[in-house]
């Protein structure tokens, strides 16, 4: 009750409205884009269109769903007061944007290319670490959702707390 308790509240002002329509729009178009990367060898953008599936398309639409929720409520929290102040409200945003960016996009594999590169010693070790994370992706993903579902219940409690107290 939580959520859409916060959302019936913080929806009801117009630019929150409009700004998690954007948001999602853009969201959506990023993950669309990010999603198919361990098919298209770590290119991320247009040229990765033609490789989605269902499964990336569905996984985009909750990402950037859960994001384009919370992202409101943290910044609606944020400005009301929220007892955390600004490093409590934006908590779960930040949680919830770094979650995916971590372990739906390329930047493991090109930290480790990175460190294989430079220590050819660890070039050994960082294939079965590719291979451990390709093999486990929808785990990954999972996990970034339950992140991002936690982000968005965070932002929804402090949004209700804010609504209790009085408006500076």
């Amino acid at each position: 009750m939580v959520i859409p308790r916060a959302l019936r509240l913080v929806f009801g002002h117009p630019g929150y409205r409009m700004w998690a329509a954007i948001s999602f729009i853009v969201l959506l178009t990023f993950y669309l884009m990010l999603l198919p990367a361990s098919e298209t060898g770590g290119a991320v953008g247009l040229v990765a269109l033609p490789f989605l599936t269902v499964q990336d398309v569905f996984l985009a639409i909750v990402m950037a769903g859960l994001l384009a929720l919370t992202l409101p409520l943290g910044v609606y929290g944020w400005r009301m007061g929220s007892g955390g102040g600004v490093v409590g409200s934006a908590s779960g945003s930040i949680v919830a944007l770094i979650a995916p960016l971590l372990c739906c996009s390329p930047i493991l594999p090109i930290t480790i290319a990175a460190i294989a590169a430079s220590l050819p010693a660890v070039g050994a070790a960082a294939t079965p670490l590719q291979g451990f994370i390709a093999t486990h992706e929808l785990e990954f993903y999972a996990a970034a959702i339950v992140l991002m579902a936690w982000g968005l219940q965070g932002n929804a409690r402090r949004v209700l707390y804010c609504e209790c107290r009085p408006v500076k």
